[in-house]
């Protein structure tokens, strides 16, 4: 039936060209990005690959439509229809990819602020230092808003005593044990996830406080912190480094172990792979990739298919801030730790880091390294609230995790301030 040929033509076949490329090319970099390469220079193939087709995709979209619209004025009724579809199929994958990769790029950088900003003082009648701001300015916080959990704003910006290698303030707290422990008892450093602050982060230190010294602060973007895009740990690695370099400096801890939740352990694992400081690390519902952080927050939250989207936001972001979020996997940083040991603590119920494809596979990543690992699942806890749902447990796995990491280390204030040189050597030269 000569009728139901596609339309013959320069322009049919530009536009047939270009539309298989673009979507063939989206295809390609969706599959790669679930195999989750480890090159660098791959990403970056994937992110200009998605680039050029949405760009092609688009093109080609056009040129189907106008191949339509000209075989439906030639009255060729059935061709312009089926023509003026598949271009309208073409140009929707196109606008999809290209809509999400600009607003979710966005959001991913951007997230909305969490609005508490209870102290520990007002939150559990826990005396505590303020890190890197004036403590009065927490009263003058109080009186501007009534509502603690709901606050307008987070107070001052930190000054200028903890400040990251890129020139980001860093403000936090800095909480005593309630047992006298002193200065330089073992020093648990707390890393918040995605939007949330030092505020919210503080409900991992109740089972702590009574023995340990506890500090929460702000990542960048958030709380007294200063302004900058959140990266998943590629930056904010920084900012839990100048948290370090403040309590060695002030302090002087004889043991550190570092705890992030989500986005959080993400950062605090890049940290601890190049870090020898950081002497335990405990991850608690922490993504394996950021890939699959994506697509679960594409089919969860917003009932979006995660592909081509995820790709597009990877690119986005790659656009908007010259970095690469797959550089930032969990997955890979865990291999690093030596014989430093490792805790896994997840919610099994948690539908946004699925265990099989995040606690799992770190598990097994750090198991394939040598790296004394554990895991626990809390059942029924869902993403970032397993301390929530199982808090006896939870206080339990942590604790006994931390007497066994630092228990052990008879000769660790040695290795410690080797640690430390290292690091002062790592700065001198950079």
């Amino acid at each position: 039936m000569p009728m139901l040929r596609m339309p013959e033509g320069r322009l049919a076949r530009g536009a047939i060209a270009f539309s298989i490329i673009g979507i063939v090319g989206l295809a390609m970099a969706s599959f790669v990005i679930d195999t989750h390469p480890g090159a660098s220079l791959v990403h970056r193939a994937i992110f200009v690959t998605i680039l050029l087709s949405v760009a092609a995709a688009a093109l080609g979209g056009i040129l189907l439509g106008a191949s339509a619209l000209r075989g439906l004025w030639a009255q060729r009724w059935l061709r312009g229809a089926i023509t003026l579809l598949i271009g309208l199929v073409v140009i929707g994958v196109a606008g999809f990819s290209g809509y999400v990769g600009f607003i979710g790029s966005d959001l991913l950088t951007h997230p909305t602020a969490n609005a508490d900003c209870r102290t520990p003082l007002e939150r559990y009648g826990w005396s505590y230092e303020a890190i890197n701001y004036d403590i009065a300015d927490d009263a003058d916080l109080a009186r501007q808003n009534p509502d603690r959990e709901h606050c307008s704003k987070q107070g001052l910006t930190a000054g200028n005593d903890v400040v990251t290698t890129d020139g980001v303030s860093i403000g936090g707290w800095y909480v005593p044990a309630a047992n006298d422990a002193g200065p330089t008892a073992t020093t648990v450093i707390l890393v918040h996830g995605w939007g949330a602050n030092k505020s919210e982060v503080l409900k991992y230190a109740v089972p702590l406080h009574e023995r340990f010294n506890v500090i929460a602060f702000d990542l960048r973007g958030g709380g007294r912190s200063g302004a900058s895009e959140t990266t998943f740990g590629l930056r904010e690695q920084n900012d839990l480094e100048a948290v370090i370099d403040w309590v060695e400096r002030t302090k002087h801890p004889a043991h550190l172990v570092v705890m992030g939740n989500s986005m959080g352990g993400g950062t605090s694992a890049l940290a601890a792979a190049s870090d020898q400081r950081i002497e335990a690390l405990i991850l608690d519902s922490t993504h394996a990739y950021v890939g699959n952080i994506v697509e679960r927050r594409l089919e969860v939250d917003s009932g979006y298919p995660a592909h081509p989207g995820t790709g597009a936001i990877l690119a986005g972001v790659w656009v908007r801030t010259g970095l690469d979020l797959m550089d930032a996997d969990p997955a890979r940083a865990v291999a690093h730790l030596g014989s430093r040991p490792l805790l896994l603590v997840h919610g099994a119920a948690d539908v946004h880091d699925v265990p099989s494809q995040s606690v799992d596979v770190i598990y097994a990543a750090a198991q394939a390294a040598g790296v004394s690992v554990e895991r626990h699942l809390c059942a029924g806890a869902t993403h970032g609230i397993v301390v929530d749902t199982c808090p006896d447990e939870w206080g339990q796995w942590v604790t006994t995790f931390i007497d066994g990491a630092v228990g052990t280390s008879a000769g660790m204030p040695s290795t410690r301030a080797s640690a430390r040189s290292s690091m002062d050597q790592h700065r001198r030269s950079i």
